[in-house]
């Protein structure tokens, strides 16, 4: 291959990784970790359904940047679509392609991952055609996080239990919280830090379950990462998109705590590394 054609394919290929938003995908892998820890599960069927949450996040990163073409062409002309790095027709057959393959995956996962992952897409759909106007839209990208939880639950058991109900929801609490807070930071008042109240849920909770001292250990340190994250924000040189970026890496935090409070020590180092890989691969592909 000539030299010519290598530059010429590799800003392609760095734009299918910008329209993936491959930086956050770590904390995809993470929320599989949680949810199969929290009933239990592992081994090849995890492995499955991680891979196949990673394709849905995947394709719902696409279909957001389709479903948003004629906005970006105003507000956003560098991105791959409207600038015309990605061509609209390949974009679309990537999507199809994601959300296929990452069925065939939750089915061979057997289970209730299927079903779950079914009505997973169609959260993902849901949200992507109707978010800009939806008042309720960081509701709807929560409860597709917590639904990874759930699925990779589902993979292993029919009954998951309190602990993956509490869990869930904590993880939509922060999700809901860090999506919310770019859109209330310049309101006056109170108004501009409920959502705040919101991401420390996960951190109040592992600090007053009586679990052991691990894992309250693990939670002030997502703790000190949100504070970190919030001084972007509230600090006097804000930077709202640097804020949000860093609270999506804060998932990873947020499920090293779940692991830690069932115990699930081996997959500790994964959550870790994982956080760490989504702050570096933020640097060069941007999450939000």
């Amino acid at each position: 291959m000539s030299s010519s054609a290598v530059r010429t394919s590799a800003p392609r290929w760095r734009g299918h990784l910008s329209l993936a938003r491959i930086s956050n995908s770590p904390t995809v892998l993470t929320n599989v970790l949680a949810g199969a820890a929290l009933v239990g599960g592992g081994g090849l069927r995890m492995g499955l359904v991680a891979v196949a949450m990673v394709l849905f996040y995947t394709a719902g990163m696409y279909l957001n940047d389709l479903l948003d073409l004629n906005l970006d062409r105003r507000e956003r002309p560098e991105r791959p679509l409207p600038s015309g790095l990605i061509p609209v027709n390949e974009a679309w057959v990537v999507t199809a392609a994601l959300f296929g393959v990452g069925g065939v995956l939750l089915a061979l996962a057997g289970g209730g991952a299927f079903i779950s992952g079914l009505v997973l897409a169609a959260l993902i759909v849901l949200y992507d055609a109707w978010h800009k106007t939806n008042p309720l839209s960081p509701v709807i990208m929560a409860a597709t996080r917590a639904l990874v939880y759930v699925t990779a639950a589902l993979t292993f058991t029919s009954a998951p239990g309190s602990a993956l109900t509490v869990w869930a929801g904590l993880l939509a609490a922060y999700i809901i919280g860090l999506t919310y807070l770019a859109k209330t930071e310049n309101r006056p008042g109170m108004a501009r830090y409920w959502p705040v109240a919101l991401m420390a849920a996960p951190v109040v909770y592992a600090l007053v379950g009586a679990f052991s001292w691990p894992v309250g250990l693990i939670a002030l340190g997502l703790a000190a990462w949100i504070a970190r994250c919030l001084s972007f924000v509230y600090g006097k040189q804000r930077n709202v998109g640097a804020a949000i970026g860093r609270l999506i890496a804060g998932v990873c935090l947020l499920d090293a705590v779940v692991l830690a409070s069932v115990g699930a020590w081996a997959w500790l180092p994964v959550a870790l590394a994982a956080f760490l890989l989504t702050l570096w691969w933020q640097r060069h592909i941007k999450g939000t």
